[in-house]
């Protein structure tokens, strides 16, 4: 009679979730960091609860969020496979100049009123170039190449929707 009781105290164990080693989520598969965690730790959902399709679908998303540590290595080279990201994404730019000259470029792009922004864009950007050959460990140099070039574009172009402002009462009154 003892060991039936003991079966069915293990199997009500088992049941209820409260075994030796952490569970597993349902809905994402993340392991529970305690054995005693009621709820994922990744998608927060209940560790009791049933799993729903669109559970990983949020899920997912949380897991975007996290850090992956990835041992990649080149059988050929023994060297560190480069992630496909990184090399989408360019070098970290902590040239401040450079950073301004392209917030100059980017409220350049209002009509009419951008042409006062123009000039702030081509001086920053002249200047962080500057910057970039001073101190080549902060890069920022292709960004003030943008903000020269982008500056001097935007501000050809705002010269020529003031020109068209001032010429339509003369087109209009032939």
């Amino acid at each position: 009679m003892d060991s039936k009781a003991g079966n069915t105290e293990q199997s009500a164990r088992q049941l209820s979730g409260s075994q030796d080693s952490p569970r597993a989520c349902l809905a994402c598969g993340v392991e529970a960091r305690r054995v005693e965690a009621r709820y994922c730790s990744a998608c927060g959902r209940s560790l009791d609860e049933s799993y729903l399709p669109a559970n990983a679908l949020r899920a997912s998303y949380n897991l975007q969020h996290r850090r992956t540590v990835s041992r990649n290595v080149s059988k050929a080279s023994g060297a560190p496979l480069e992630n496909s990201m990184s090399s989408i994404f360019p070098a970290r730019n902590s040239n401040g100049a450079s950073t301004t000259a392209l917030a100059f470029v980017t409220y350049s792009l209002v009509p009419y009123l951008g042409i006062l922004f123009c000039p702030g864009a081509v001086l920053m950007g002249g200047v962080g170039l500057y910057s970039s050959y001073r101190a080549p460990e902060r890069g920022g140099r292709r960004a003030s190449y943008m903000g020269l070039t982008f500056g001097v574009l935007i501000f050809c172009a705002q010269l020529f929707l003031w020109w068209i402002l001032y010429k339509i009462p003369e087109w209009a009154g032939r």
